[in-house]
């Protein structure tokens, strides 16, 4: 399942994240990546742990953890410190696949979810489009700054080279409540279609049989 949800940040959050991941020194990315990755990777990416990524990523989370879309899309237990990559031109991640589990003792995580946040405007460079193997065939995804894309961490992905201008993105994983992707999309559905009923004011007993529906395949599936 990949779900692009708009507008995650506004125009205040954009300026505001933006602004602090200037203020901190981006190195290789690739002393971040294991095993065959890091031979894939060239970009450059704000230390995690840096005053600025804690500051930028602590306000990231607060927004996502707001939004109604992408907490029926990842059904969140545990979600990793966002890290910010630069690609400037020249710059890639070649096809690599994400690490099953993230973290150390007792932050130690599952990465079920992987979640990429566009910090650039589109216009503002060439190429750099986020490049995802789904079941159901590649999605090429380039969204507006403030946009993010929401897909399992299991496929292969990739970003394009960039080949003008600088592109900025956020990127994070979640362990899911919900570890199957085909059950998180019945959930999703489930929980999308509620929330459009109940926003053009549908109600009555078929309506709750469809919550109820939803809310107890949630007891029976989720990992807690």
């Amino acid at each position: 399942m990949l779900v692009r949800i708009c507008d995650v940040l506004d125009a205040d959050d954009l300026d505001a994240i933006r602004a602090e991941t200037a203020r901190g020194d981006f190195v290789s990315g690739a002393a971040t990546a294991a095993g065959s990755a890091a031979e894939v990777k060239h970009n450059l990416q704000l230390p995690v742990g840096s005053d600025a990524a804690s500051t930028a990523g602590g306000r990231l989370l607060d927004r996502l953890r707001s939004n109604p879309i992408f907490e029926a899309a990842a059904l969140p237990r545990r979600i990793s410190p966002p890290r910010f990559s630069r690609y400037e031109a020249g710059m890639r991640y070649g096809d690599h696949l994400d690490g099953p589990l993230m973290g150390g003792d007792a932050a130690l995580m599952r990465t079920d979810v992987a979640v990429t946040v566009f910090l650039s405007d589109p216009q503002s460079y060439d190429g750099g489009e986020l490049v995802i193997d789904t079941d159901s065939g590649i999605q090429r995804c380039k969204g507006a700054a403030g946009d993010c894309v929401v897909y399992p961490a299991s496929t292969f992905h990739r970003v394009e080279s960039v080949t003008g201008g600088v592109r900025l993105a956020a990127f994070l994983w979640v362990q899911s409540l919900v570890r199957d992707p085909a059950r998180r999309q019945i959930l999703f559905d489930l929980a999308t279609s509620i929330d459009h009923l109940d926003r053009i004011g549908q109600h009555g007993p078929w309506v709750e049989r469809i919550r109820r529906a939803h809310l107890n395949l949630v007891r029976l599936w989720a990992d807690v």
